[in-house]
């Protein structure tokens, strides 16, 4: 067949549809000429004129039938079926406002919450990396084989090693973070920044807005004072200008010469430490950063047609090399993980179980709708009957029904779309800070496109299905009283009470067991006390403040400052600040213990604070004292370590007056003279790390946090301090910027944000489940009673005590929900295995969330059903007297 002519076809009956008012009148004058010219003709031979006008529309035929004909050649008649059908709809849908309301409400709230979580999980799991071929990017870490610990980052002279004989990898980048402090743009800032290799921009396939990015070898072998910036950098401190190129930004004291923008787009990877740097400078290894141990993030680009298992061995073949080579190598080996995992790393699990939960509210949604499809269905019993006996068939009253169902479908999935577009604007405030891939959420073609698939399933669910069931048996009987017996279980009222409930218990049981993960990780000891205590960060610039003489002095100068101030309690400093990310670990061992004793030394976070550091956060003191006036520079060196550390390295014996080495800065021997508890100092759920804490006046330190304690209950809190602070460091050095202040307790909050996130939601499931499940269990038991009240009305009447309807009631109910429960639970009990991991000291077949849940929903079910069950109690027998 031509599609010429198909087209052409197409286009003449969608014109003939559109003017189908001018078609039937032009029809119809047709049919009247032909009539007229035949009535004409027999007048003129000689018939009076009422007879020749009857006798020509009995010679034409009927009109109805000719203008039917003339519909069905038009090929447009399906489309004007469906349009009186449409109207029919709305008319029917108009005449029932609580019906309609409360459909459209219930799909758009599932179809709203469906399209809004897909959309972020589309945006962080399923959305490609933007990057060239981001299926051959990985990241390479060093492998601490007797510790079982995969990723490590890695020294300079490994990474120059793997660079160099790699067979598996086209290309790797090194990268750190540089954080340095900007001046000459208004007020001295501290700005993330990152060195990376010169081949970090080409790899990614990332092209600059303006200007270039680093030349190859560029910084390799000598240093280059050139810097790349991010697009925001560019507007916020350059404004945008277009002739940025050659210009200086000095970056701690050093002018370097602006040779790129990025654009705003560019994602930077964000991988360990590596958190969306603001400028990019070129990475040189020299002799003295080869010696600093492992610190380097590398990521490589894979070369083509090679696997992350070929490029795994190919990296484990040079890792048994190095160990050969390099004693410092001996007990490390190496691995390899694709960008996209590593990026996305947990957060996968965490958001498929989000997919799922909300997956059961939108079906919980459908078959709520199915159940409000079936309660009007009842209602129209009798309607529908009498129009079957009038000739309509049941192919005729299915596609009313079913054109009904999609109108509410439509607008259901409309205001669904419509309610995910503020949805996902809530979720991206909700998200915690550091999540991965938040700038990829957004609403585009193939989430739209989810949420149409979504409408026509549910239409096909909770429109197709009672409809199908309920115009089945209408004809038989329809008429008479069988018409309205046993109606609710033969078309599923009982299923749907079972259904809803079952997916209620399992949207409600994932939601317990988050929110009592969240609870267990907010009650868990941190080793430190966070109220009233605000933290600040300050660095030193290495050109005014060359020696540890003036490091300290500054610091010391500051924190008396800050004693002194009104509502100040303490004030202490330390190198990394509890929850402040990760700082410098290495192994630690007793003095006097055998090389091959040290083989399995313990490693240990390093930090270097003073006395009143402990004091201000209250750690514990468990033995001795910390540090004091007389642990100074030129004084033997001393050190504080954790409860931990001592049992470790000096089981059942006293640590006080032990000596500890640290292997840091070429070694380093300190006397033990106290012993504190534990810490968490990364987040709530990580356990407390091994900690050695070295006297600040003693270190060589550069950049600290300032940690004050202000008054319980002062006017404002502690970060109403920050101010008065900033001055004294204002007095001391004005071109010092305090940055990374912060609320200890919003620091402990933020770590438990991600958990805070997913309960949120959970709970907002769980509770609008809960209140789906009440209203389903209310309408079928409810619509029951009403079809049911002639023989509520004829038992009363026949002597039965109303205590038994009512019992009768809510024991069908009940033991409906039961059955819901049950099934609810056993379903649960497979689902909450993938949760393992984001459960914090629960169990994922916790007894008490589930026990909880299933309590609550017999509850909701019982209230659900007293209403109906009361009501037929009530019935009097006069009502059955009124059906006979």
């Amino acid at each position: 067949m031509n599609p010429f002519h198909s087209l052409a076809r197409l286009a003449r009956r969608a014109r003939l549809f559109v003017a189908r008012d001018a078609a039937e009148q032009s029809m119809d004058d047709e049919m009247r000429y032909h009539i007229e010219c035949e009535a004409r003709d027999r007048m003129a031979r000689g018939q009076d004129e009422a007879s020749a006008w009857r006798s020509a529309r009995q010679t034409f035929g009927g009109l109805d039938r000719f203008k039917e004909e003339g519909r069905d050649a038009r090929g447009t008649r399906l489309a004007e079926d469906l349009q009186m059908d449409a109207r029919y709809a709305v008319r029917v849908l108009r005449r029932s406002p609580a019906f309609a309301l409360a459909s459209l409400i219930t799909l758009a709230l599932g179809i709203g919450a469906t399209t809004a979580i897909f959309s972020v999980v589309r945006g962080v799991l399923l959305r490609p990396l933007p990057y060239a071929e981001p299926e051959r990017l990985a990241v390479l870490w060093e492998r601490n084989v007797p510790r079982n610990h995969d990723e490590n980052v890695v020294s300079v002279p490994n990474f120059e090693a793997w660079r160099a004989r790699s067979l598996a990898f086209d290309a790797m980048a090194g990268m750190v973070p540089a954080p340095l402090t900007l001046t000459g743009l208004g007020d001295a800032q501290r700005v993330r920044g990152a060195e990376v290799s010169s081949t970090f921009f080409t790899m990614l396939g990332a092209r600059p807005l303006l200007g270039r990015v680093f030349a190859s070898g560029e910084g390799e072998r000598a240093p280059a004072n050139v810097i790349v910036l991010s697009h925001r950098f560019w507007l916020e401190h350059f404004r945008g200008e277009q002739g940025v190129m050659g210009r200086a930004a000095i970056l701690d004291g050093s002018p370097r010469t602006v040779i790129g923008v990025m654009p705003a787009d560019f994602e930077p990877p964000r991988v360990g430490w590596m958190q969306d740097p603001e400028f990019w400078i070129p990475f040189t290894p020299t002799a003295s950063n080869r010696s600093w141990g492992r610190f380097l993030i590398v990521i490589g680009r894979l070369g083509k047609g090679v696997s992350i298992d070929r490029a795994r061995a190919d990296q484990e073949r040079i890792s048994a090399a190095l160990a050969v080579e390099d004693k410092a190598d001996a007990q490390w080996s190496s691995s390899v993980k694709g960008l996209t995992e590593q990026i996305i790393g947990d957060v996968r699990t965490q958001l498929w179980v989000l997919m799922v939960a909300v997956g059961l509210l939108l079906a919980m949604a459908i078959a709520n709708v199915a159940n409000l499809t079936l309660a009007q269905l009842r209602r129209r019993e009798h309607e529908i009957a009498v129009r079957g006996a009038l000739g309509a068939t049941r192919p005729r009253l299915i596609r009313q029904l079913l054109t009904q169902s999609a109108l509410l479908g439509i607008a259901g999935g409309i205001a669904g779309v419509l309610a995910a577009f503020w949805g996902v604007h809530a979720l991206i405030g909700l998200l915690p800070t550091d999540a991965p891939r938040a700038g990829s959420i957004r609403i585009d073609g193939a989430v739209l496109a989810v949420a149409a698939l979504t409408s026509v399933v549910a239409v096909i669910l909770f429109g197709a299905w009672p409809t199908l069931h309920g115009t089945k048996d209408r004809l038989a009987g329809a008429l008479g009283e069988s018409g309205h017996r046993g109606t609710s279980d033969r078309l599923g009222g009982g299923a749907l009470i079972v259904a809803e409930v079952a997916l209620a218990v399992g949207v409600s049981v994932i939601a317990g067991l988050a929110m009592r993960s969240f609870l267990s990780l907010r009650s868990v000891e941190l080793g430190f006390d966070a109220r009233d205590v605000v933290v600040m960060r300050i660095a030193l610039p290495g050109q005014r403040y060359q020696t540890n003489a003036q490091q300290v002095a500054f610091f010391e100068s500051l924190l008396g400052a800050a004693r002194g101030l009104p509502g100040v309690q303490s004030a202490g400093t330390i190198n990394i600040r509890p929850f402040g990310g990760g700082g410098p670990a290495t192994t630690v061992a007793a003095e006097g213990k055998s090389d091959q004793d040290l083989s399995n030394a313990p490693v240990t976070d390093v930090r270097v604070a003073d006395g009143d550091y402990f004091r201000t956060l209250r750690i514990a003191l468990v033995a001795g004292r910390t540090f004091g006036a007389q642990d100074v520079a030129g004084a033997p060196a001393r050190a504080v370590v954790s409860r931990s550390v001592a049992r470790q390295l000096w089981p059942g014996e006293d640590a006080i007056g032990k000596r500890v080495k640290v292997n840091l800065n070429n070694g380093i021997v300190a006397e033990v003279i106290g012993v504190v508890a534990d810490v968490r100092a990364m987040d709530a759920r990580t356990a407390p790390r091994p900690a050695v804490y070295l006297a600040f006046g003693q270190s060589n330190w550069s950049v600290m946090d300032i940690v004050v304690r202000g008054d319980a209950g002062g006017a404002g809190g502690a970060a109403a301090l920050v101010p008065a602070v900033r001055k004294r460091v204002a007095e001391l050095d004005a071109a010092l910027p305090v940055y990374q202040v912060a609320p200890m307790s919003e620091l402990v909050s933020a770590s438990t944000a991600s958990e805070r996130f997913t309960s949120i939601l959970l709970a907002s499931f769980a509770l609008t489940s809960l209140v789906l499940a009440g209203v389903g269990i209310y309408g079928v038991l409810s619509g029951d009673v009403v079809r049911r009240r002639r023989e509520i009305g004829i038992r009363l009447a026949l002597g039965a005590r109303p205590y038994r309807m009512l019992t009768l009631v809510l024991r069908r109910g009940l033991a409906r929900a039961a059955l819901g429960v049950a099934l609810g639970l056993a379903g649960s009990l497979a689902l909450t295995r993938s949760m393992r991991a984001l459960l914090f000291e629960v169990s994922p077949a916790d007894p008490v969330s589930f026990g909880l849940v299933a309590l609550l929903l017999l509850a909701i079910a019982a209230i659900a059903t007293l209403v109906p069950a009361v009501r037929a109690s009530r019935v009097g027998p006069a009502v059955a007297m009124r059906g006979e």
